[in-house]
């Protein structure tokens, strides 16, 4: 790997640490008061409250990033075929999970999940993030690591290179959304990287950071509306 190309790697990874260094500051920021005033850090409402404002320092990070290097990122109201991709990529997208999720079942690998923790105490926080996954979360995410590092790596590396290295650190982002023995969290935060290549792939077939955050705002709302059924039907 040329100099250039490890300082690429660089820069990725440190807007990757840096953005969820941005966003438990952010979380810590609306706790304090919060917690202060009386309220419950476990309810629904606070744990709600201090993801968007992690999704928040996210969105600082990436679009902060797009102003200072003046990234172009395509985004577009979705055309015909468009939707098409969003579509299919919603489909294959929730396969992958279902068949990596029964394999991770089959090796003893399941980890324990933060979000299922609390969802299991009050079936509504599934409902609130969902809700919030469309209007912040995949945006957010969509725009740091899909037009912002994907498209970075993409300058240097090429398409492909770029899509495994953006999913890689979408992946790892995600390490704190499990509990439990270290190889079930890595197997994880691994199905979260191979979901995150089928982000990547729409984004650069279709040009179209708009393909993406519809996919991964679908995605979650299905995965979470299974899970609230699951809880309060179960």
């Amino acid at each position: 790997m040329s100099a250039g190309g490890g300082r690429t790697v660089l820069e990725a990874i440190a807007l990757t640490v840096l953005a969820f260094l941005v966003a438990v500051v952010a979380g810590i920021v609306f706790l304090v008061p919060t917690i202060a005033l009386g309220y419950d850090v476990d309810s629904t409402p606070v744990l709600i409250g201090a993801t968007a404002a992690g999704q928040l320092g996210f969105f600082a990070v990436g679009y902060g990033y797009v102003r200072l290097r003046n990234v172009a990122v395509p985004l577009a109201v979705p055309t015909r075929p468009d939707l098409r991709y969003v579509s299919g990529g919603t489909a294959l997208a929730l396969g992958v999970a279902i068949g990596l999720s029964y394999v991770l079942s089959l090796l003893g690998l399941v980890p324990g999940s933060v979000i299922e923790d609390v969802g299991v105490r009050d079936p509504t926080f599934f409902l609130a993030l969902a809700v919030l996954s469309v209007i912040l979360v995949a945006p957010v995410e969509e725009l740091l690591f899909r037009g912002v590092i994907q498209g970075r790596l993409r300058g240097r590396f090429g398409p492909r290179s770029a899509i495994a290295g953006s999913s890689l650190l979408f992946g790892a982002m995600h390490l704190s959304n499990y509990t439990g023995s270290v190889p079930p969290i890595v197997a994880g935060a691994s199905l979260i990287a191979v979901i995150g290549a089928v982000f990547g792939a729409l984004y650069e077939r279709t040009g179209n950071l708009a393909v993406p955050i519809l996919v991964h705002a679908i995605y979650n709302v299905v995965l979470l509306a299974i899970s609230y059924l699951a809880v309060v039907y179960g």
